[in-house]
């Protein structure tokens, strides 16, 4: 069998990788052009030409820095549309942190709608427009006036082409869809490692390691998707987009640390409360000024800046820490896995500082593009360096099973044991008075005789076909089994109408062994005693054990009784003693 899933195996990898070769030929073989270049093939950038009322060329990526230009002041930058302009063209460019309108020959063509709101910051943010011209535009001067919000800050005009709006927004959607799509899978792992985290502390020792790192990436995944400005597209609302950027950075610091506490512990232990403490008064007072109108978020990111490169020289600091202890630990898969979760944090820490740096120096292109990088690095060492504490943890929850399994188990028969039996009659003290309880007692007869004249193994295969019979005939009934002696076993009845199901149960359990017996090949009969007892919600005054007692002593009465009518063992096993000598 093992010989045929391996060939099955063999057979199914040729396929598939032949279909994988077959895609990428007929892939790279494809010289025709796809839908998306068709569209854009006619746009045209229009980043040059750009100059100021003098005649000065301006840098339309770095409006900030343009000569004359002060926040919250007015100014205008100019160039010529192309002569060769159609109606069915647009002129599409994105903005960032400034206020802004279009003419053409001095008439107001563009201005988009500022909503406001005391959530707001106060600029647009990030934004993309789309100005629609006609051929009768060709040759005119457009000018841009724009007020910049921020001293500091990116203020900009970029990505700026003349074309058809489908094919050049579709060309941004395919520009930004890598970025998305990794913001929109570190979303999904954040939450998945959140909701894992549930299960996991049932336990007494909780260790929220997985929720803090769910908080973490989904906090930086909720920053990185604003950053990406491919959500713009579809959400009109660009301030609020902004303002949940600035907002979701202040979550960064709390779970970071709280994480670095829980895997490697600080050593001054009043770190962790300290940046927590810290972060909780950052967000209180930026969203204070921000609604006092003293400062928005936007203007605040220093102190979130701040925090994160804060936490980031930690994490350095306690990897590294962490690291030069186990420098002389013999090299194995936990060193392997170690290095990896190490390489992780490095990554995210290093990518961090790159993109806050990127940002303070005015770098106009994607915020996030190296923290997105360094958060999947992260996500990927992490993930797999937790190889280790998952097989460890799955070995060791297999051998807890397995001991609970042995310490609870009759061994022979498979049933619960006699500790089994008391636990649970122990706990269903507890609750008898709101549910009836019957117990029914058997008991083997002639075990003693089959062990001592046929041999123990015909004993052993007595009391599991006697267990076999029990459960067979009371099980399907929600009763509970168990093997409490050497040839004894009890059942657990609950439900309403015992009576009736003990009757049931017995019609079942007398057919069963009137089938054993009927077989011409049997090496021993089949021979049970049993006593059936109730505890009702009316014997307040009695405990479980002395129900225990009643049925057992019903047993022995009814034992008494078969041994009355029954053949004794040494007259039924006079024919069988030596044809089971022989076979052993």
């Amino acid at each position: 069998m093992k010989n045929s899933h391996s060939l099955y195996g063999l057979i199914y990898g040729i396929i598939f990788a032949l279909l994988l070769i077959a895609v990428l030929f007929a892939a790279l073989m494809c010289r025709e052009t796809s839908l998306k270049d068709e569209m854009i093939d006619t746009a045209d950038a229009f980043d040059s030409g750009w100059h100021n009322s003098a005649g000065d060329t301006v840098d339309i990526s770095k409006l900030r820095k343009a000569e004359g230009v002060t926040p919250y002041e007015e100014y205008s930058i100019f160039n010529t549309l192309p002569h060769d302009v159609h109606d069915a063209e647009v002129l599409y460019f994105r903005s960032k942190n400034i206020f802004y309108s279009v003419y053409i020959d001095g008439r107001l063509v563009y201005k988009p709608e500022v909503p406001e709101s005391i959530f707001y910051n106060d600029s647009f943010g990030t934004r993309w427009n789309i100005v629609e011209l006609s051929s009768e535009d060709g040759g005119k001067e457009i000018e841009i006036r724009f007020m910049t919000v921020y001293d500091s800050g990116r203020a900009s005009v970029d990505n700026i082409y003349i074309g058809s709006s489908g094919g050049l927004i579709l060309d941004t959607i395919s520009e930004k869809l890598v970025a998305f799509i990794t913001c929109v899978l570190i979303l999904f792992v954040g939450v998945l490692l959140m909701v894992a985290d549930i299960p996991i502390n049932f336990r007494k020792q909780k260790n929220h390691e997985l929720l803090y790192l769910g908080l973490f990436s989904v906090s930086v995944a909720i920053w990185c998707i604003v950053e990406t400005n491919l959500f713009q597209l579809f959400f009109a609302d660009s301030r609020l987009l902004q303002t949940v950027s600035c907002t979701s950075l202040m979550f960064l610091p709390v779970p970071i640390i709280l994480y670095l506490d829980s895997v490697f512990g600080f050593r001054a232990k009043w770190l962790t409360k300290g940046i927590c403490i810290l972060s909780g008064i950052e967000f209180i007072l930026c969203w204070t000024l921000h609604l006092l109108g003293i400062a928005d978020i936007h203007q605040t990111l220093i102190m979130s800046h701040a925090l994160i490169l804060l936490s980031a020289v930690l994490m350095f600091y306690s990897i590294a820490k962490y690291l030069f202890k186990k420098r002389k630990a013999r090299f194995g898969p936990s060193t392997v896995y170690l290095f990896l979760k190490g390489l992780g944090f490095y990554v995210f820490a290093l990518t961090t500082m790159i993109d806050v740096f990127r940002y303070y120096s005015g770098d106009p292109t994607d915020a996030a593009m190296f923290v997105r990088i360094g958060v999947l690095v992260f996500i990927i060492c992490f993930g797999v360096s937790s190889l280790e504490t998952t097989i460890k943890a799955v070995k060791t929850g297999v051998q807890t099973k397995l001991v609970q399994r042995l310490a609870y188990m009759d061994g022979l028969t498979g049933v619960g044991n006699r500790t089994a039996f008391e636990e649970r009659i122990t706990a269903l003290e507890k609750v008898k008075d709101e549910r009836n309880v019957g117990i029914i007692m058997f008991d083997v007869n002639d075990l003693k005789y089959v062990n001592d004249h046929l041999g123990h193994h015909f004993g052993d295969d007595m009391l599991i076909k006697s267990a076999d019979i029990i459960c067979t005939s009371f099980e399907p009934l929600g009763a509970e089994c168990f093997r409490i002696g050497g040839d004894e076993f009890a059942v657990l009845l609950g439900g309403d109408d015992l009576q009736k199901s003990y009757e049931t149960g017995i019609e079942k359990f007398t057919e069963e062994v009137k089938l054993h017996n009927d077989m011409p090949e049997k090496h021993f009969r089949i021979s049970i005693a049993h006593g059936f007892a109730v505890y009702s919600k009316e014997l307040q005054s009695s405990k479980l054990i002395d129900i225990y007692q009643q049925a057992d002593k019903k047993m022995y009465e009814n034992k008494k009784e078969m041994k009355a009518v029954q053949s004794r063992p040494e007259e039924y096993y006079r024919d069988m003693i030596p044809a089971a000598g022989s076979a052993t």
